[in-house]
């Protein structure tokens, strides 16, 4: 039995990794007004729910299908680990808790500490050519400490949104299913 359902858990998360795949696809996203290259993604719902339905091990790996669908239809690989980085950041925050409020808060706060760091390593030490661009976005707040500001922000508010919808569905297939576990 317990092979069984190892094996439809896997079904499943590649299914949701797949999904993502199609939701990048047809550009499911809306833009953070503050930084319009920052987008708000639907995709990371569908990886969300493989964790909740699935378990971590097969979030994970949604995350990784849905990665590696985006660098075969030729995104660029670093934007697309950037979005993976902040996927499992975000899981692995969740794992340090059990309630919904403290997976929101401690998936928001996980995602929003590694992707400033992720972006201060982009910006200065990777392509720092960017940095002017992205402070100039910016500039009537401050600069570049409005950018990280804006940046955690923006991760913060993405991973509630993504943890609070993905809950929410992997609950009412639950309800209407019954559970993998």
């Amino acid at each position: 039995m317990y092979v069984k359902r190892e094996y439809w858990r896997g079904i499943l998360a590649s299914l949701l990794g797949g999904a993502s795949i199609v939701l990048s696809v047809v550009h499911a996203e809306a833009p953070f007004p503050p930084l319009p290259y920052l987008k708000f993604d639907a995709a990371e719902v569908t990886d969300t729910v493989a964790f909740y339905l699935c378990g971590p091990r097969y979030g994970a790996w949604a995350a990784l299908i849905h990665f590696a669908g985006l660098v075969i239809r030729g995104s660029d690989p670093f934007s697309a680990s950037m979005k993976l980085a902040a996927v499992l950041s975000m899981f692995a925050g969740m794992l340090l808790a059990k309630s919904l409020a403290g997976q929101v808060a401690w998936g928001s706060l996980a995602r929003a500490a590694a992707m400033t760091v992720a972006n201060y390593v982009y910006l200065y030490v990777l392509f720092p050519q960017f940095l002017s661009y992205a402070a100039r976005m910016v500039s009537w707040m401050g600069g570049v400490a409005a950018l990280f500001i804006l940046t955690a922000v923006f991760n913060i508010v993405h991973a509630v949104l993504t943890i609070s919808v993905a809950r929410w569905i992997a609950v009412e297939v639950e309800n209407r299913l019954g559970r993998l576990s």
